[in-house]
């Protein structure tokens, strides 16, 4: 995406008028597909436009989590926003996010690239947690990306 054209194609933005801080990006992600099925010859095209896609889709999703993190500190009237995680790590959403807070008077903390990790710590916490607790489950467990994770109580 970084060395694409994030104007080639105009992806729809999600962004939902009855729930302004939710997400949904089903229907970007459905836009994609069908963009990329009209193309007559989709070797040929991605050969040639495969960045300025992944740009375009990326400046789709940076809008709509830019402006809802923008919208989300307003409306809960924080002064400081944190942007971590895996995510943390893409340049364009650092560089957006950036600018909007500085527009919106936000102080925004982002941490350096490499500690801008996916979730592997947080899920390894889990697992010790539920296994702490007496949870074992089999090669047979099916994923449930929305399973509540245990409260964790520091230790004093």
């Amino acid at each position: 995406a970084s060395s694409g054209d994030p104007t080639f194609v105009r992806f729809p933005r999600p962004l939902l008028p009855d729930a302004p801080l939710d997400f949904s990006f089903s229907g970007l992600k459905t836009a994609v597909l069908h963009h990329l099925k009209r193309q007559p010859d989709l070797d040929a095209y991605l050969a040639e436009h495969r960045a300025d896609v992944c740009a375009s889709f990326q400046a789709a999703v940076v809008e709509v989590l830019v402006t809802k993190l923008i919208r989300a500190a307003k409306a809960q009237r924080v002064g400081q926003i944190v942007l971590a995680g895996g995510v943390a790590s893409n340049r364009g959403l650092r560089s957006a996010l950036t600018a909007a807070a500085e527009r919106a008077g936000l102080r925004l903390t982002i941490p350096r690239p490499e500690f801008c990790t996916d979730n592997a710590a947080m899920i390894a916490m889990s697992g010790r947690l539920k296994l702490a607790a007496g949870r074992r489950d089999g090669l047979e467990l099916e994923a449930v990306p929305n399973w509540p994770l245990p409260r964790f109580e520091p230790a004093e």
